[in-house]
Parts: structure tokens; C-alpha cells; sequence
């Protein structure tokens, strides 16, 4: 129950994963709970794996995965981008969006360079922290 506010907050950006997610069950793919989300591979979730180029892609509450396997091997920073939508709730969308033009318009890579992204892979450990006076987040 005390987690209920943070779903609350983060319910527009899962409503989005919430349709990607009834679009893949209505698909033959295939839904499990990890960690408080909604994790969904095969049908509509693999075609847009495959479409738009990821292994796995978390909104809200709902993590996309190409298969079970992207879903277990990526499940760490997923759910850091989970815990980015509860701190940034209805402003997620707008805020990634933006964090990726803004690495775009300096010369630097869309999503690599996307200070969300940075950011879960600092936190689940596959970066490492930024510098200190160096371009940290």
C-alpha cells in the first residue's frame, strides 16, 4: 500500500505500457510480474523490439522485452528507468525526449549520451560514476 502513490504518479507513462502490453497478449506473447512491474516479451513486443531496435524498454510499470532472456539480462536497469518514472511521473515521457535532444544538439549520441540512460547504467553498475568536474549528470 505505501507503494500505491508512486503507481498513482507513474499511471500515464504505464497506461502507454499498458496498451504495448494488451497489444502483445492479444499477439501470443506472454506477461510476468518482477519487482512490482509488468514485464511482457513475444507478439507485438518483440515486433517492436525488432521495429524500433531495443531488447528490452520500460514504461511506467511495463518493461518490453524483445524475449524472456533480454527481459532477465536487462532487468536491473529497466527497473532504474521504473524508478525514474515514479520520481518524474506524467513529466517522464517529455523529460527523456528532451534529455535526448539535448545530447543530440551537443554533439553527442541521442541515447548513449541521454542523461536517463547514463544514469540507470551508473546505478545497476554498468558505467562508471562520472568525474568529478568532468560532463556528470
Amino acid at each position: 500500500m505505501k507503494r500505491l502513490p508512486l503507481y498513482i504518479w507513474a499511471a500515464p507513462t504505464t497506461l502507454v505500457g499498458l496498451l504495448a502490453l494488451a497489444l502483445a497478449l492479444g499477439t501470443g506473447g506472454r506477461a510476468r510480474v518482477r519487482r512490482g512491474a509488468l514485464e511482457v516479451h513475444g507478439g507485438f513486443a518483440t515486433w517492436l523490439a525488432r521495429r524500433v531496435g531495443f531488447a528490452a524498454m520500460t514504461l511506467g510499470h511495463v518493461i518490453l522485452g524483445h524475449d524472456a532472456w533480454c527481459l532477465d539480462e536487462f532487468r536491473d536497469h529497466e527497473q532504474i528507468h521504473v524508478r525514474q518514472v515514479e520520481r518524474w511521473g506524467i513529466a517522464f515521457i517529455p523529460a527523456y525526449l528532451a534529455a535526448s535532444l539535448l545530447a543530440w544538439r551537443a554533439g553527442k549520441h541521442y541515447y548513449r549520451d541521454n542523461w536517463f540512460e547514463r544514469d540507470a547504467r551508473v546505478r545497476c553498475g554498468q558505467d562508471p560514476p562520472p568525474t568529478p568536474g568532468g560532463d556528470g549528470f
